[in-house]
C-alpha cells in the first residue's frame, strides 16, 4: 500500500502538491500576516513536470499552469529535488550550490518569501 502512495505522490504534478501545502497554512493567520507586505511572483520549471507560477500579493497565493512574462525569480530543478525543498528535506542553499536547482532573476528580493514559505510548509 505505500508503496501506491509512493507512485501517486511521484505522478501527482508539482503545481498542485504545492497548492496542497499552500491550501493547509493558508488557513492560518499569522502567515498570510506575514506575506500580507510581499509582492512577487516566481516562476517555477520543473525539467520533469509543466511550468507554474506563483505570485503573492496583499496576503493571496495564486498558483497556476503556465509562463509569467516577467517574474521577481524563475527556479529550475527536478521535481523531485523540488518536493524536498517544499517539504523541508534539504537546505535551498545547499542545492543551490550543489547545482541540483538554478535560480534567476532577482534573488535577493525573492530570499523574504523562499524565508517565509519554507519556514512555515510543515
Amino acid at each position: 500500500m505505500d508503496e501506491k502512495i509512493d507512485s501517486d505522490q511521484q505522478s501527482e504534478p508539482l503545481m498542485l502538491y504545492l497548492k496542497k501545502k499552500i491550501e493547509e497554512y493558508s488557513k492560518r493567520p499569522e502567515i498570510m500576516e506575514k506575506l500580507s507586505g510581499i509582492e512577487a511572483s516566481v516562476q517555477v520549471r520543473p525539467v520533469d513536470d509543466k511550468p507554474f507560477f506563483l505570485r503573492v500579493s496583499g496576503g493571496f497565493i495564486e498558483i497556476n499552469e503556465g509562463e509569467l512574462i516577467d517574474p521577481l525569480v524563475t527556479v529550475i530543478a527536478r521535481k523531485n529535488d523540488l518536493k524536498k525543498l517544499i517539504d523541508r528535506e534539504a537546505d535551498p542553499f545547499v542545492y543551490y550550490f550543489a547545482g541540483k536547482i538554478r535560480v534567476t532573476g532577482r534573488v535577493f528580493e525573492a530570499a523574504e518569501l523562499l524565508r517565509i514559505l519554507l519556514k512555515e510548509i510543515k
